[in-house]
């Protein structure tokens, strides 16, 4: 069987609440599309073509549409990696679109739970660490879950690239 770690991605960032901007600052939110746009260019040139998103609001949803506008110019795959069954259940009419419009225009969409347990989060974070060999990122220190899926790859010798390393406060 066919290792495809090297040409796999992954993702890992806040939600949307625990950005260091609110969502509706469309200046911030520009540049972080910008940024996330730039990074998966950069991970196509070096041989990445398969991307996954842990389809959470905020970094995860904003990277999964990073990789359908690049899809428009290359052979790309978006994978979903749903930690559990319901996981959208109780997200905002918005972002509830935003999952279904990701879901719907997926390459592959693994449901990983079929409902919540404590610990789903972090096995969803494991399973998409162990099967690439790039991170992107937005980590700007603070624990949680991105905290805990940075060490992995980082244990796992991925590279990483990290979108919050280097920005500007934005006043």
């Amino acid at each position: 069987m066919q290792d495809l770690r090297p040409i796999t991605c992954c993702f890992t960032g806040y939600r949307a609440e625990k950005m260091p901007f609110p969502a509706e600052d469309t200046a911030a939110l520009s540049l972080l599309t910008q940024r996330l746009d730039e990074a998966i260019a950069d991970a196509v040139a070096q041989g990445i073509l398969r991307f996954f998103t842990g389809m959470s609001t905020g970094f995860d949803l904003w990277a999964a549409q990073a990789v359908l506008r690049a899809r428009e110019k290359h052979s790309l795959k978006l994978l979903c990696a749903i930690p559990f069954d319901a996981q959208a259940d109780h997200f905002s009419a918005d972002w509830k679109a935003t999952f279904n419009h990701v879901l719907l225009h997926a390459d592959q969409v693994l449901i990983l739970s079929r409902g919540y347990h404590t610990g789903c989060y972090a096995e969803r974070n494991r399973f998409m660490v162990d099967a690439s060999s790039r991170l992107i990122c937005y980590f700007d220190g603070r624990p949680g879950g991105t905290a805990q899926t940075v060490r992995m790859a980082q244990a796992s010798n991925l590279t990483v690239i990290n979108l919050a390393e280097n920005q500007l406060t934005l006043l």
